[in-house]
């Protein structure tokens, strides 16, 4: 029953969307087409100039050294007058052209694929930049193909060109097979290779060979293209080196007592399963400037104190996923607020809005961020209290009779990592532990700051907007490697300062990483259910399948259950984001402006829908991907708390779902249904609203596991 319920809550969703009717081939064909930047241009064979983008190629200059600049580009004229009133930076200016390039290619496509040979031309003007000339386009519909040519001054034609084809709901299946599988087998590493084998066989198939020969070619493309392309990105390995060293920084702290030490001075205060519960919940809001050193440094470093009290891991990896990316989500200095801002403000001019009102956009959207603001509150109501319900209640009884995982379970660490003992001799200090993680945190941020600019910004750097650019630009993976590299050599350091051999150190942090080969091979899965997602035009199906022909006031609910349910078979917030919230800007203006009542400004109730139509995108982007089994920063918290992976999404779903229902029926349904009146007061009723019930249910539905409240 405990799989079943689940499974066919699951399967009736889809059988759903299966009834759906489908949009046609040709915008479908057109939501791909802004891809063509991405193409590289054909050059002569004896050209000396390495390969080019088609978008680096007709983006090769945007800033003007010798005089005025004028650039036509799609749907947005600008000149050097507007962009100085509106103190817009080359890089900025950048990215409005290449939005604008795509937003043409798309309603060309949309428009021209009825025809064979149809042409249209983009013209680029400029003293003596840009370095195009020219870009011509020309779309084939039998051949579903599309071609572009840039016309250098120099008289030289680049050729960049891309068949499409069109999703359909075949591209739904690797990411239900993968799930589906995963919820009826608990094997999560045989689900998602299933997922990425269906996957390999559409994309085969969908370049016309048959049955067969998809088939026998799908295997070698699974190693050859989908994991040998994980496995040399350079951002994915440094993802895998940043888990490895903050693990082995643990296990070596553990040998070397810093985390015994850290248990008995947090213990002074967290006496108990409740009062570790809520300590773990304040750490992970103090780490708020990235989701993934939250999940891996609270989840490791408190995982020893909560098996100390017999707290269940699934109940430790629930919080510490709560409290990753829905406070990164909504913090203003975090390595999420430049990225969420960077995909909807080149589109802010579709709805009056000027692109450098992104960040006061931003801001604006905060009070409508109802699934993250809730989420965080509701993980403090029930550790606070001590209340739980569902499979969570019966995983938290279980541990308090001293089994924190479920027998049969399979926790994504071994117990030769989770049941390290200070080495004989050593007197256990909590600043051995404070060190090297206080240094992971500064030279993190540090290393961010540095590669975002800061230091050569003066004094635009202390504004929100000189912040969360530093923040986007000096986000990635690379500063988390290095220092959690630097937090390990610094642990190594003071370990055998204190008295540690060597040797045991090493030991130490060997099994610490020892049985992580199926937790790096899940990452590595779930990365390459996405790029199979990718290729076969998973999320553009969803996307168009599901927000065509909307009433204005259920846009928003509607976008929050799309963004999920993109983000739920992706597995991924931010790819959802970026392929979402260039589509709702000009969507939610129009559809508010056109659906304004007798007496209400369109261009006031337009603006407010987009306010809160991109709250909502970015919500349920963070809910699906919160629920997602491929998910990384979900089995990124498994990892970190030493739980069973599928127990944790397991437990972890009702939690999120209640959140959900409570951010769609009395956030964004209300929120929508009332826009027209202009109460700014609305969305703070609203919050208000859903902590009252959420609180009463937790009171009404919630039992403690332990009769004496512990």
């Amino acid at each position: 029953m405990n799989r079943f319920l689940p499974f066919a809550v699951f399967g009736a969703l889809i059988a759903t969307l299966f009834w759906v009717p489908s949009p046609s081939a040709d915008r479908l064909t057109a939501f791909e087409a802004g891809k063509m930047l991405g193409e590289q241009v054909a050059q002569a064979p004896d050209a000396q100039e390495p390969a080019r983008s088609l978008g680096e190629t007709v983006l090769a200059s945007t800033d003007s050294e010798s005089g005025p600049l004028t650039i036509l580009l799609g749907a947005v004229i600008y000149s050097s007058p507007s962009i100085e009133a509106q103190e817009v930076s080359p890089e900025n200016l950048n990215r409005q052209a290449r939005a604008s390039i795509v937003r043409a290619l798309r309603t060309a496509a949309q428009g021209l694929l009825g025809a064979d040979g149809i042409k249209r031309e983009l013209i680029l003007e400029g003293a003596d930049t840009p370095a195009a000339g020219g870009l011509d386009w020309t779309i084939n519909a039998e051949s579903r193909k599309v071609t572009l040519t840039v016309l250098e001054p120099t008289g030289t034609e680049l050729v960049a060109s891309r068949t499409y084809q069109a999703p359909g709901r075949s591209s739904l299946l690797p990411p239900l097979v993968a799930i589906a599988l995963a919820i009826l087998l608990r094997k999560p590493v045989i689900a998602l290779f299933a997922g990425i084998l269906v996957g390999a066989f559409l994309v085969r198939s969908a370049t016309g060979l048959e049955f067969a020969a998809a088939a026998l070619q799908a295997l070698p493309d699974v190693f050859s293209h989908y994991f040998y392309n994980e496995v040399v990105d350079k951002a994915r390995y440094e993802i895998i080196l940043f888990v490895i060293f903050m693990l082995a920084m643990v296990g070596v702290i553990t040998r070397a007592g810093g985390i015994h030490g850290l248990m008995r001075s947090i213990a002074r205060l967290a006496s108990s399963a409740r009062r570790t519960q809520m300590a773990t919940w304040f750490m992970g809001l103090a780490i708020f400037f990235d989701d993934y050193a939250n999940t891996i440094l609270v989840g490791s470093t408190m995982r020893p104190l909560t098996d100390r009290f017999k707290v269940a891991r699934e109940k430790l990896a629930w919080i510490v996923d709560s409290t990753a990316a829905p406070v990164a989500g909504v913090s203003i200095f975090s390595t999420w607020i430049a990225f969420e801002v960077s995909t909807f403000s080149a589109q802010l001019p579709d709805a009056g809005l000027s692109t450098s009102d992104g960040y006061g956009i931003f801001l604006q959207s905060l009070p409508y961020r109802f699934y993250c603001l809730l989420t965080i509150f509701f993980v403090g109501m029930v550790v606070c209290t001590g209340r739980d319900f569902g499979p969570m209640l019966k995983a938290e009884r279980r541990a308090r009779s001293g089994q924190v995982l479920r027998e049969g379970a399979v926790p994504l660490v071994s117990s030769s990592a989770t049941e390290l003992k200070p080495a004989p001799g050593v007197r256990p200090a909590a600043v051995v532990a404070m060190v090297p993680l206080l240094a992971f945190v500064i030279a993190t941020i540090g290393l961010i700051l540095n590669t975002g600019g800061a230091f050569s910004m003066g004094s635009a750097f202390f504004t929100i907007e000189g912040v969360t650019q530093v923040l986007y630009d000096g986000s990635g993976s690379e500063p988390l490697m290095w220092g959690s590299l630097i937090g390990l050599l610094l642990a190594l350091g003071m370990g055998v300062s204190r008295g540690l051999e060597l040797p045991s150190a090493l030991d130490a942090a060997w099994k610490s990483l020892r049985a992580m080969g199926v937790a790096l091979a899940i990452l590595y899965l779930a990365w390459m259910v996405g790029a199979v997602c990718g290729d076969l035009g998973t999320a553009a199906w969803l996307s168009l399948t599901l927000s065509d022909s909307l009433p204005y006031v259920v846009l928003p609910a509607t976008l929050f259950l799309l963004s999920a349910m993109v983000a739920f078979s992706t597995g991924s917030s931010w790819s959802t984001m970026t392929i979402l919230l260039p589509l709702v800007v000009g969507l939610a203006y129009q559809l508010g402006s056109l659906g304004a009542p007798l007496g209400v400004d369109p261009t006031i109730l337009g603006q407010g829908l987009v306010v809160l139509s991109i709250g909502a995108v970015l919500e349920g982007a963070i809910f699906g991907d919160h629920c997602s089994p491929i998910s990384d920063t979900t089995v990124m918290s498994s990892i970190a708390s030493a739980s069973d992976h599928v127990d944790h999404v397991r437990t972890q779903a009702p939690y999120a779902i209640l959140i959900m229902l409570s951010s769609m029926l009395m956030g964004y349904l209300p929120c929508a249904l009332l826009l027209h009146r202009g109460w700014s007061w609305l969305p703070w009723a609203s919050l208000g609203i859903s902590m009252v019930v959420l609180t009463g249910l937790v009171f009404l539905l919630g039992r403690r596991a332990d009769p004496k409240g512990a």
